[in-house]
């Protein structure tokens, strides 16, 4: 039986599925041990992370994109568009639907998508734990489920990601090196986007381990990131004296923009900022030699020529031999 014969027995089953989804939750797993530097398990991903999910059975030819911040998020559209480039060179039929921040929407866009034939589907990032729904379809179908930097849970087959913690302790470590010990930093995150979660644990660490006191700890809106970073930034500054505040540490390079906008803006350039992502408008600033004076570039296109690989040795019957697949960052300074 193929997997479209499945679909067609599966398909009305599927709100059965949901709510079987709704009553259930995710299994919570430990850490894995240390990956190789190629392709491997975060450190901080699940014992489930490194266990093949044993979905790719069926060819792959027709593979559907669905992402929450396609529109919003430039490092999201940037890697989408990569992946879907590269995949239809390689002869796949692609298909992306942008749910704008809407993450319920995610769900029935992935159950949509099994309905409609998909071979595959990729997460455009989001956090798949908010996907369950989506992911009982998916399983039940026998549909492989693959992220572009998204997290690692049960129904994913791989997530192709950084190393986030790289990203964060490397951007932290440039902070650290610029305030001192006893600087205090203001920090802005996002706990619900396990990368962005990793990145800021990360960072978090290295700042209390060198003396760094972290007298904000904010969680970022992903929705509005420039114009929630720059103002939260800009009431901080009027909060804060000179020589109270010297840096800001933000999860990525939006939230970052909008950090240097506030103390361009109220010329507050004493207090330096870093960011994460490696954006084009962020390398500018970083290369003027001002107070933005780092970000960690995520390499994009790896990711998405990793992605593509994985899924078409899963195409050819190969599960991946790790649920989280990382790619190396880079550090950019003014230098």
């Amino acid at each position: 039986m193929t997997r479209r014969n499945i679909r067609r027995i599966v398909a009305p089953l599927a709100a059965l599925a949901l709510v079987a989804a709704a009553c259930g939750g995710d299994d919570d797993t430990a850490d894995d041990d240390a990956p190789p530097a190629t392709e491997a398990a975060d450190d901080t991903a699940d014992d489930a992370a490194a266990a093949p999910t044993g979905v790719c059975a069926e060819p792959i030819s027709e593979i559907a994109i669905v992402s929450p911040y396609y529109t919003d998020q430039p490092a999201t559209k940037e890697v989408v568009d990569a992946f879907t480039t590269e995949a239809e060179a390689a002869g796949f039929t692609v298909s992306r639907v942008d749910t704008r921040g809407d993450l319920a929407a995610v769900n029935s866009e992935m159950e949509a998508a099994v309905a409609q034939g998909a071979d595959a589907i990729v997460l455009g990032m989001g956090d798949p734990l908010e996907f369950g729904a989506g992911l009982a379809v998916t399983a039940a179908a026998g549909v492989p489920v693959f992220g572009l930097d998204a997290g690692a849970t049960d129904g994913i087959t791989a997530n192709i990601t950084s190393d986030n913690t790289f990203l964060g302790e490397t951007s932290a470590r440039q902070m650290v090196d610029a305030v001192g010990e006893g600087g205090q930093v203001v920090m802005i995150h996002f706990d619900p986007f396990e990368p962005v979660r990793l990145r800021a644990e990360s960072a978090r660490a290295l700042f209390e381990a060198e003396g760094i006191e972290i007298i904000e700890y904010i969680q970022g809106d992903p929705a509005d990131s420039t114009g929630f970073a720059k103002t939260t930034v800009q009431d901080l500054l009027s909060k804060y004296a000179e020589g109270e505040i010297d840096g800001v540490w933000a999860g990525w390079d939006a939230s970052a923009l909008g950090a240097f906008q506030a103390t361009q803006e109220t010329g507050r350039t004493e207090v330096v900022v870093t960011g994460v992502d490696g954006q084009d408008f962020a390398v500018v600033e970083v290369e003027k030699g001002e107070n933005w004076i780092a970000t960690v570039r995520q390499d994009w296109p790896g990711i998405a020529s990793t992605a593509l690989t994985t899924i078409q040795s899963c195409s050819d019957g190969a599960d991946p031999d790790s649920q989280v697949i990382t790619v190396p960052g880079q550090l950019i300074t003014a230098d």
